[in-house]
């Protein structure tokens, strides 16, 4: 499920190593002219374009990220399974940090969050070597609206970078704050608390994931719907997943055999208000295990304004949101199988937030966080950039 907390904490404590899987050799360092590069032994170093050892060569790996450089010396192990020590230069190619650390993860305000190798402790240091905050923290994720989660003897809480404690570590459970909001549990299910640490939205749901454009997406088991900040379920929970992407509209998956049925089938159902009333939604749902369904024929993908109408109708696979602009929205989707169409097959179209279609069925990849549309040509691919009205421009 999205909202474990493992999983949370898992990418970011082991986000020093995982975020450099791309990086390669005789990459040059901060725009200049020093890059990095390898000697015979396997062991990496910087060297400048004169070929000067800038940074000595006994690491196993070196990464550039906006604070410096940070480096990496694999360490001993009997095993087959390969871990690292961390360490940190500046900009200035001087050492700060030896390689004595478990995790760093850079942050954008300057400072970086590291584990101890010694006892696996987490804390806060500037790039100056200062520590900010002890490391006296089981674990602890990136800022969120101020505020680190960190987790001591079991329980998580919420402090500052004055590393005064903000919420109490009372919870079994707790996930960054999000608009305001934070999902905590203190029991087996899983509400919302606010900023004074008191449940705003009772503890009733099986995971949850963080608020984004005034919505949460909450499950019960694998069924999923959306909540907002009043703690109201907006739709039964028949969705695979269902998120919303702004202004009051929802990317939803759900089982194929709800495709000719969903508009219709919403307004008869009761909400669900906790786990045990899933049974309701039995007869009309085959299966919600979504990684089944998507490995076996198509899938039924759409957008729901908040009324629980589809928008743009029924007949797409797959739904990619690229903008939300004010009152703008744009996606690129594509379309069921249709025989009299074989590019819709494949190829993804422009929609509108009205659910018009903009474009024809022509752009073979989208990459919505660049937001950017390819086509495949006879020439070869041709990269566009979208704008929320759906004008593309051709990037050379």
């Amino acid at each position: 499920m999205k909202g474990f907390l493992i999983t949370y904490f898992l990418l970011f404590s082991l986000f020093s190593v995982a975020q450099f899987d791309d990086e390669t050799e005789n990459k040059t360092v901060f725009g200049g002219t020093n890059f990095i590069a390898k000697n015979a032994a396997g062991q990496v170093g910087i060297k400048s374009k004169d070929g000067k050892e800038v940074v000595p060569f006994v690491y196993n790996k070196i990464i550039e990220n906006h604070l410096g450089l940070f480096v990496f010396k694999v360490n001993k192990s009997n095993g087959y399974e390969r871990s690292y020590s961390l360490g940190y230069y500046n900009k200035q190619f001087k050492q700060i940090l030896p390689c004595q650390y478990n995790s760093l993860l850079a942050l954008e305000d300057g400072f970086i969050i590291a584990s101890q190798n010694s006892d696996k402790k987490f804390g806060l240091i500037d790039t100056i070597g200062r520590i900010i905050i002890p490391f006296e923290y089981d674990e602890m994720a990136a800022p969120s609206e101020g505020l680190f989660l960190t987790k001591v003897r079991e329980k998580y809480g919420f402090i500052n970078k004055k590393n005064n404690t903000v919420i109490d570590h009372k919870f079994a459970y707790a996930s960054p704050f999000s608009e305001g909001l934070a999902a905590a549990s203190k029991s087996k299910l899983i509400g919302f608390i606010n900023r004074r640490g008191d449940f705003e939205i009772k503890e009733r749901f099986t995971s949850a994931d963080d608020f984004t454009y005034g919505y949460a997406q909450v499950f019960f088991y694998n069924q999923t719907s959306v909540v907002n900040p009043a703690g109201e379920i907006l739709f039964p929970f028949i969705f695979k997943s269902i998120h919303a992407v702004g202004n009051g509209q929802f990317v939803f998956e759900t089982s194929e055999n709800l495709r000719n049925t969903l508009v219709t089938t919403l307004p008869q159902l009761k909400i669900a208000q906790k786990p045990d009333e899933l049974s309701q939604y039995d007869s009309i749902i085959t299966t919600m295990d979504s990684e089944i369904d998507s490995e076996m024929g198509e899938k039924f993908m759409g957008v729901l304004n908040a009324l629980g109408q589809l928008v743009g109708g029924n007949e797409f696979t797959q739904v990619i949101h690229i903008h939300s602009e004010g009152t703008e929205q744009l996606y690129a989707v594509q379309k069921k199988s249709d025989e009299e169409n074989a590019n819709s097959n494949y190829n993804f179209a422009l929609m509108d937030g009205n659910g018009r279609i903009l474009s024809e069925y022509r752009f073979f990849e989208v990459k919505p966080e660049e937001k950017i549309v390819v086509e495949e040509t006879e020439n070869g691919f041709v990269n566009y950039r979208v704008d929320p009205s759906g004008k593309l421009t051709k990037i050379d």
